[in-house]
């Protein structure tokens, strides 16, 4: 009997070994298997690291698009620039500025003033004086004005308005020599121009008067015959009495004043 004792000792002793032994075993498989997890969690971050990285990419790519659209608007940009002070051009102009003022401006080119120079000499400019000849074709008649060489450019009171009228540009010596023997030198001549009327213009003959809205636009028109203002007022000798009788609460006297260039 008391060898099975021992022999059921021995035995209970190793099943208890055992038992032991395969818990530590699984012990140490569920210790193993944690890290698993972090790696797995390591592996969602990684990814969704990816993911942000994708998408700044893409935030970087649409600010080089919007920066290469802004470059190309600078390029559009018209830069200033002053006109030329001269086109080197022999050249005479006049225009009308008003009814009794011309406005002339010239200019001689590089070429011909070196013509100049070699025909009679090179202070031909020293020795003469620049001119300008107005022509009057209307009625007939000129006159000189004489300019100096610091000028390109005129303002001209001309006596009578609604007529023809050309600008000639020349030079005279102050003093004669051998090559300059002649009185005048012609440079160049200008366009021809009519100069404006410088009074109210009534047609004899005219049996409508137009009025004009001018709100609206709207253009209306009435028999002279019809107006009643015209069949009580009598005879009409002049448009000064015209005026009189179609403005009467207004100041013809300022309507009607020959200084003004409007009248």
């Amino acid at each position: 009997m008391p060898r099975k004792t021992k022999e059921q000792k021995d035995l209970k002793n190793k099943e208890n070994n055992v038992k032991t032994s395969t818990t530590n075993t699984k012990k140490t498989s569920n210790t193993k298997k944690r890290p698993a997890t972090k790696s797995k969690s390591k592996s969602k971050n990684t990814t969704t690291k990816k993911k942000s990285s994708s998408k700044s990419v893409k935030k970087v790519a649409t600010k080089k698009s919007t920066t290469t659209n802004t470059s190309k608007r600078m390029m559009e940009t018209v830069e200033y620039y002053d006109l030329p002070y001269r086109y080197n051009q022999t050249v005479v102009k006049v225009l009308a500025q008003t009814p009794t003022t011309l406005f002339i401006y010239w200019d001689i080119s590089d070429n011909d003033i070196e013509k100049f120079k070699e025909k009679y000499g090179n202070d031909f400019f020293e020795k003469t004086e620049p001119v300008l000849i107005i022509y009057n074709d209307t009625l007939n008649y000129q006159f000189e004005v004489k300019i100096n060489d610091f000028a390109n450019s005129w303002y001209l009171h001309v006596a009578d308005s609604k007529c023809d009228y050309r600008v000639e540009l020349g030079r005279k010596p102050i003093r004669k020599t051998e090559k300059l023997d002649s009185d005048y030198i012609y440079v160049s001549t200008s366009n021809e121009i009519e100069s404006p009327n410088d009074h109210i213009l009534f047609d004899k003959h005219q049996k409508m008067v137009y009025f004009k809205n001018v709100k609206t636009g709207s253009q209306t028109e009435k028999s002279i015959n019809n107006l009643s203002f015209i069949t009580n007022m009598g005879k009409i000798y002049d448009i000064y009495d015209l005026y009189k009788g179609l403005y009467k609460s207004e100041n013809v006297e300022g309507i009607y004043d020959s200084s003004n260039p409007s009248s």
